[in-house]
């Protein structure tokens, strides 16, 4: 049991981080531990450490497309492992600021009831970036977990190329890390940002990606256009391979399985699948339902939108972040 609990926590949530960055959002994959240590819980010790980006490493500049999504748009997927029905996600963007200049990105992912009996998961992301260039801003996070429950704020300055990222546990100990050099993107904005450019095949694109207590370095093999069947009828696709170049947390990189993934080949490049090879069988990340968006060329006539839906699935959260002043 223990066994099986710990391969779900380390696997299914690999491939949904290689998702977030292409579906426009995952959150517990790039997730650092919390070391143990013994502590005076009436002032708790705040942990602190410096990562520093390799000089030697170039990130090209890309610069943002066609946007293909539009304000509150909501994707949901299910996620499968070796055919069990593993979890579910919704990702929401809407937009925000006083004058509009914000996206705003959500995303909600709970694990099923089955799997709820061995390691039950309630995880929510918020990230801020702006509409024009798509620079992230800020990024809140909240990984509930088994009994662990812990908070993240993140804060993203590119005239200081530095991203700051404290968290704190339950117990109100706080690890804060800051992330020097380059200019990282967010979840929301770095999917969105490759969503937006060309994808031809035959070329390979290169991002530089946080996603809370993590960086990574992420390349994009654009491999060859294919036809899947999904949730959504059968779609022209693009069928393209992710690897991890560089991470900063260098022990997640044996956990990073081989992943492929596909979008609709369209001006939308919706992420429509991703399956990654695990430690025992197969996990399957599907879109299933999209609501609130336009008709979609590539899945006209099959792809279910709804003007709203009850949120009676999913658990909201609602993050309190006082980490950072």
């Amino acid at each position: 049991m223990y066994w099986i609990g710990l391969k779900w926590k380390i696997w299914p949530r690999r491939p949904l981080l290689i998702g977030v960055v292409i579906i426009c959002s995952t959150i517990g994959a790039a997730s650092a531990k919390s070391p143990s240590h013994r502590t005076d819980s009436r002032q708790p010790p705040v942990h602190f450490t410096a990562i520093a980006f390799p000089s030697d490493l170039t990130i090209p500049r890309y610069h943002p497309g066609h946007q293909p999504f539009r304000g509150g748009e909501t994707l949901i997927y299910r996620a499968s492992w070796i055919g069990i029905p593993a979890a579910e996600a919704r990702i929401t963007l809407v937009k925000n600021g006083a004058d509009g200049s914000l996206w705003t990105g959500k995303l909600w992912l709970r694990s099923t009831t089955a799997v709820d009996l061995l390691y039950r998961m309630r995880d929510y992301v918020y990230e801020d970036f702006n509409r024009a260039d798509l620079r992230p801003r800020e990024m809140r996070i909240i990984q509930h977990e088994k009994q662990r429950r812990d908070e993240w704020s993140i804060r993203f300055d590119d005239h200081a190329h530095l991203v700051t990222s404290a968290k704190r546990n339950a117990q109100g100990r706080t690890w804060i890390r800051q992330f020097t050099g380059g200019e990282p993107w967010g979840p929301f904005s770095g999917a969105m940002l490759a969503l937006s450019l060309p994808l031809g095949v035959g070329q390979t694109y290169t991002f530089d990606v946080f996603s809370g207590g993590n960086r990574y370095v992420l390349a994009f093999d654009v491999q060859r256009r294919e036809s899947i069947t999904t949730a959504l009828g059968t779609v022209p696709a693009l069928r393209i391979m992710p690897s991890v170049v560089w991470l900063s947390e260098g022990k997640f990189r044996n956990q990073v399985s081989q992943s492929v993934l596909w979008l609709s080949d369209d001006e939308r490049h919706l992420p429509l699948r991703i399956e990654a090879t695990a430690y025992i069988g197969t996990i399957r990340i599907d879109l299933i339902k999209i609501l609130n968006g336009p008709v979609n060329a590539a899945v006209a006539g099959t792809q279910t939108i709804e003007a709203a839906e009850r949120e009676r699935n999913f658990q909201l959260l609602t993050p309190l972040f006082t980490m950072i002043p």
